[in-house]
């Protein structure tokens, strides 16, 4: 595939970090959203990209309504730009419900049509966060070695910390991915986080050998479930509360994290990766 690579205002391309965990209910949905606020807030133009097949409720937390979503355009009941929406700060959002398990049987060439309509939105965007479903399935694997970065998000409960575990053993086996952001969140402190983080680290250096960089905790505090009661990212309803503060500090740890060079950035080469991704398993099922 030979299209453009979309890119942002400084020249670059855009930043595709993905939100994963393997286990359901530990807040990647809620990361996902205040995260791309407090980007926005910082002046970045940012895209936020639903892929959670199963719940798909980004919009539901931000309090939108969209009358279409990815599934509507990849069945061509509707254009593209009638699916992108824009929450507060100017976030752009791509809902995907059902439509995740159709991208990820994309073709070359429908791949290449999508990255076309993605660059009608994506030419000033600086970040694209992906709000992965849980699980380990291929299709969820797939999704999230096609981002460039890799945050996965982890809390002091064993089921956690063992699905957290599953995803990382799996996309170094799969594809090799050696290097991986780490978020915990519902810390109780700061000192907590981190000795969940160090406990995290020294079981994963034992059995898989890649590269862990802790970027932050978000501790767990009330603010974060009444401004999800009210539909608001808990950084514009309390933004003095320390889970928002947190946030804006996970923004810079992630900025500080150097981007992997072996992996190219861009909506180009996040749908690329991905219909790679469907071919190889097409082989595998051909050889069988």
């Amino acid at each position: 595939m030979k299209e453009a690579n979309p890119t942002n205002s400084n020249n670059r391309p855009m930043r595709v970090i993905s939100i994963t965990g393997g286990k359901g209910g530990i807040g990647k949905t809620t990361i996902s959203v205040n995260l791309s606020i407090a980007y926005a807030k910082m002046g970045k133009k940012v895209l936020l990209f639903d892929a959670d097949l199963g719940l798909a409720n980004v919009d539901v937390m931000l309090g939108l309504k969209p009358a279409k979503n990815l599934h509507d355009y990849l069945c061509g009941a509707c254009a593209f730009d009638e699916i992108c929406i824009t929450g507060p700060h100017g976030l752009k959002i791509i809902p995907a419900a059902s439509g995740v398990q159709k991208m990820a049987e994309l073709s070359s060439m429908e791949a290449v049509e999508l990255i076309r309509s993605f660059s009608t939105l994506t030419d000033a965007i600086d970040v694209m966060i992906v709000d992965m479903a849980s699980g380990i399935s291929s299709q969820v694997i797939d999704f999230t070695h096609a981002s460039q970065d890799i945050l996965v998000v982890i809390c002091n409960d064993p089921a956690s910390l063992m699905d957290s575990y599953a995803v990382i053993k799996i996309l170094h086996q799969k594809y090799g991915r050696d290097r991986f952001g780490i978020v915990v969140n519902k810390a109780k402190n700061m000192q907590e986080a981190f000795d969940v983080f160090s406990k995290f680290q020294d079981v994963i250096a034992r059995f898989i050998n890649v590269s862990m960089h802790y970027l932050g905790h978000v501790p767990h505090d009330d603010y974060i479930g009444m401004s999800a009661r009210e539909r608001v990212p808990v950084v514009d309803k309390f933004p003095f509360s320390d889970s928002a503060v947190s946030f804006h500090q996970l923004c810079h740890g992630i900025n500080h994290w150097h981007q992997d060079p072996t992996v190219a950035g861009g909506i180009h080469f996040f749908f690329e990766r991905l219909v790679e991704s469907n071919l190889a398993v097409k082989e595998q099922l051909c050889k069988a």
